[in-house]
Parts: C-alpha cells; structure tokens; sequence
C-alpha cells in the first residue's frame, strides 16, 4: 500500500509539473533586444528589437522609444493584408515620425510568414487569429519598462479596420484608435464594392457595377443552390468578374452554404457600436478598394450610438485607399508613397488635441 501511495503521489507531481510547464511555455515573456539608435525623418529614436508568441505564431518586430524621457505613451501599427514587415506594406517613416514627435514610442511587427515572424494563418480566421496576435502584441508591450501602460493607442489600415475593432473590445482601457480606410461592413459586403469598382475602371458601366454589388453579397451568404447559382451566373456574365476574382459555379452536389462563423462575416460596426475611445476615422475620397461613403456613414452612426465624444471622420479629396495622391484610385494604379499632406497634418492635430 505504502509503494502504491507513493506511485500516485510521484504521479500528481508529474502532472503537476506537466501543467505549470505546459502554461510557461504557452505565456512565454517576451524579450527586448539591445537599444540602438536610428532616424526616422527628423526624429531619432532608441529602437529595440521585440519578440513575442502569440498561440503557434511567433512575432518579432522594432519598438521606438523617443530619445528623450523615460515613460511614454506608445501607439502599435497594424498592417493591412498582404505580407508585411515591421517597416511596413505602406510607408510607415512618415507617421513614426510624427508619432515620435508627439512623444509616443511606436511598435509594429513582421507579419506572421513575412520578414522573422512565423507561423500560418487558418483559412477563414485569418481577423480572429490577427486580433489574437494584437492582444498579444499589447501585452508584451506593456511590459516594456518604458511604456505607460494606459497610454497604449492603435493605427491601422485597411484590413486593420476589421483587426482592431475585435482587439478594442477586449482591452482595458485603450487610449486611442486611428483607422485608414478600414471596413465599415463585413468583408463580403467590401468585396462587392471592391470588384464593382474594378468593373467600372476596367470600363464597365454602373448599372454592372451595381449589379456586382447586388448579386456578390448572394452567392457568398444564401443558403439556397438555386439562389446561389443564380448570382455566380449574373456575375460570370459581368465582364472583368471572373478573370479578376477567379469565380466558377460550383455543383449541387458538391456545393455547401458558407459557414457562418468564417471571418467574413465579421462587422467591425458591431464594435465601434460601444467604443467610448477617441476614434480618428481616414478615408480616401478615391477608394475603390473600401466604400468611402459607406465607411463614413457607417462610423458616423456607430459612434453617435456609442455616445462618443471623441471622434472625428475626415475624407480626404484627392486621395485612394492608403492615403496618396491619386487620379482614378483604381487598384492598380501606381500612387507612389508620399502621403497627401493633409493627412499627416490631420493626425499631428488630433494627437495633439488627445494629448492636451
């Protein structure tokens, strides 16, 4: 009996063991690499390299830190879709100086599968699993001993309009959020306007325009064959839809409605809804990638709901989707990376305006 005891007792330690382990390994602290310093636009900054996990991914990326004082406020970049590293898919100096002036250290990543960040998105979670990485990039964040953990604000673009709006709603008291032509509807409904516009620049007319805006939303979310085939055959007749989007009619037999708990789904409106946060919403008067109008209604009403009291909505004349000088905006069209001024001004403006 004694032996036997003994057996179970050495037993429960293992397990017990087995757990902590198994819970260090999945909250592994992040590390700050050695300081360094480095000139963004006129602004030098102490700069660190960052490592962090989130579940199965793994997360390097480059804080900032002002050069002068010893706490600051920080804000986190968060990229659009697409691969991108910690400098960024888009020109990220321009406003890391403008941050860094404004006395706020800047983080940002390589995006897992780009630069030194690992790991593989799932297929229809690729928001959910994003907005996981984010919640995790704050927290190591605010362990940095530099940081002021309630002074944590976020900027993002496009697909970031999804991403930080699901994050918004987890945190503890985040100062800010900044959106560049992010959603305001589910993906599928940006998608439409997204392909009708390509329609209208490859030099398709309204009326297909509108058709595309009509008939995409119902073969992604009916959950009737016939309806679902009536729409991809009144797209494929579209010209330009299938050669840019590759989309073929599926079989009956083969066929099976979406599911409903993909990412697609998702309406950031959903969010912003109860955000009492100051919000800085950007669009591009030329955007064909997200609906200027629709985005900026829908911000509008969503926030007169939260009852917020701190936000603005700015369209920018002259501008696409990330913020450049453009003729058409129609994707494709080569922008440069120079950011109207407005923009940059805008934003020095209400940081400062927040910060008073």
């Amino acid at each position: 009996m004694a032996i036997m005891h003994r057996f179970n007792w050495l037993l429960l330690v293992s397990a017990f063991l087995f757990v902590i382990l198994t819970l260090v390994s999945c909250n592994q602290a992040p590390s700050f690499g050695p300081e360094e310093t480095k000139m963004f636009g006129s602004q030098s900054a102490r700069v660190q390299e960052v490592s962090f996990k989130s579940g199965d991914f793994n997360l390097k990326g480059d804080l900032r830190i002002p050069i002068d004082g010893e706490i600051h406020p920080a804000v986190v970049l968060v990229h659009g879709s697409g691969s991108a590293t910690r400098d960024g898919a888009v020109y990220l100096e321009p406003l890391i100086e403008v941050f860094l002036r404004n006395g706020y250290a800047v983080f940002s990543w390589d995006k897992p599968g780009s630069g030194e960040s690992t790991g593989e998105f799932e297929g229809g979670k690729t928001l959910t699993q994003r907005a996981n990485i984010l919640e995790d990039g704050i927290k190591a964040l605010r362990e940095h001993p530099g940081i002021n953990t309630e002074g944590i604000g976020l900027w993002g673009i496009s697909q970031a309009g999804w991403v930080m709006p699901m994050v918004i709603d987890r945190m503890d008291n985040p100062a800010f959020m900044i959106v560049v032509g992010g959603g305001g509807e589910d993906s599928v409904e940006q998608m439409a306007y997204q392909v009708g516009q390509k329609v209208i620049c490859d030099g398709g007319t309204q009326e297909q325009a509108a058709l595309v805006e009509q008939y995409w939303p119902q073969w992604i979310k009916t959950t009737e064959y016939e309806e679902y085939r009536e729409a991809v055959e009144i797209l494929m007749a579209i010209p330009s839809v299938q050669e840019y989007t590759g989309l073929n009619i599926t079989e009956e037999n083969n066929w099976n409605p979406w599911p409903r708990d993909t990412d697609a789904f998702i309406d950031p409106m959903e969010y912003i809804e109860t955000t009492a946060i100051p919000v800085l919403i950007f669009y591009g008067e030329l955007d064909k990638n997200v609906d200027p109008v629709q985005g900026a209604t829908a911000y509008y009403e969503a926030l007169e709901k939260a009852g917020n009291q701190h936000y603005r909505i700015e369209v920018i004349p002259g501008a696409g989707h990330v913020l450049t000088p453009v003729q058409t905006g129609c994707i494709g069209e080569y922008s440069g990376r120079d950011y109207v001024s407005q923009y940059l001004e805008i934003l020095e403006e209400w940081l400062q305006q927040i910060s008073g």
